[in-house]
């Protein structure tokens, strides 16, 4: 009898597989955070794209991007070209340093990359472009400089989440894999500057109205460097206008309509307007753009 009652306590390996692959399903589900997958389209000296979805497990996330979509390398490179950004000085600088948020020389290739990533992308990826320069010295030595950017076309605006700009790729890692752009992450410390036709999204995102006319010939916005780098001390008592002080709020839209993506870029522009990153006047004009009615 003891020894039947010590048969019945032994586990049965084929009852516990079993067990096992049906518990699966529900970690995988619950238990997985969400990672990108990535699918090379263009792996080139110089340029990579990737095609990437985010999946949770084994189950890809719906995002309801409006892919493929056919935009034109012509338009792609007046849009990126009109891109800027701004970053300190230094830490202990009250100056702020404004400049092409893509480098010239970056700006025909990258939007050739971006279009043919666009034709091809599904409505569940987005576009992962990784693009380098090189600056030569004497035809033999070289630096490198990164730039890496996310890209999709959701309802009627194309998003661009800028990661690296001329970033510079340390020479100890020029033989290794190269960073690739992250969603939601801020390698650099810079914002880009958004205006009309080209939207506050996020720090370093802009919402897009590609299709605007003005995109079909070079556009730059109001005090754009003209591809050059400017430099401009930042006053954060200067007097603020009137229009400048409130969000006006006559469209009805408010913190309960955001939605998570949004939130966060407000939280982010609390905290740049805090440390002192931008100016009120700067402040009130990104969060008015980021309220503002879809």
């Amino acid at each position: 009898m003891i020894g039947y009652r010590g048969a019945m306590l032994r586990p049965r390996p084929a009852l516990a597989l079993l067990a096992l692959v049906a518990l699966l399903p529900i970690v995988l589900a619950t238990g997985c955070a969400s990672r990108p997958r990535r699918h090379s389209i263009i792996n080139r000296t110089g340029m990579q794209v990737d095609l990437v979805r985010y999946a949770r497990g084994f189950k890809t996330e719906p995002q309801d991007f409006a892919h493929p979509a056919i935009v034109s390398k012509e338009r792609l490179t007046h849009i990126l070209g009109a891109i800027e950004i701004e970053s300190r000085e230094d830490k202990k600088s009250a100056a702020t340093i404004r400049q092409p948020g893509i480098h010239p020389e970056l700006l025909e290739p990258i939007a050739e990359a971006l279009s043919e990533g666009l034709r091809q992308a599904g409505p569940d990826e987005e576009i992962g472009i990784q693009a380098v320069r090189k600056e030569r010295s004497l035809g033999i030595f070289h630096t490198k400089y990164l730039t890496t950017l996310l890209a999709w076309v959701k309802g009627e605006y194309l998003y661009v989440q800028l990661h690296r700009t001329d970033w510079l790729v340390p020479q100890a890692k020029e033989d290794k894999p190269l960073p690739e752009p992250v969603r939601d992450t801020r390698p650099m410390d810079f914002r880009v500057v958004s205006g009309e036709h080209l939207f506050f999204a996020g720090p370093q995102t802009l919402e897009i109205d590609f299709r605007s006319d003005v995109f079909r010939t070079a556009y730059h916005l109001p005090g754009s460097t003209g591809g050059t780098k400017l430099r401009r001390e930042v006053l954060l008592e200067s007097p603020i206008p009137a229009s400048e002080r409130r969000v006006d709020d006559d469209s009805g839209v408010s913190l309960d309509q955001l939605n998570p993506e949004q939130l966060r870029a407000l939280a982010d522009l609390e905290e740049d307007r805090r440390s002192g990153r931008i100016t009120e006047q700067a402040y009130q004009k990104a969060r008015r753009e980021l309220l503002r009615p879809r």
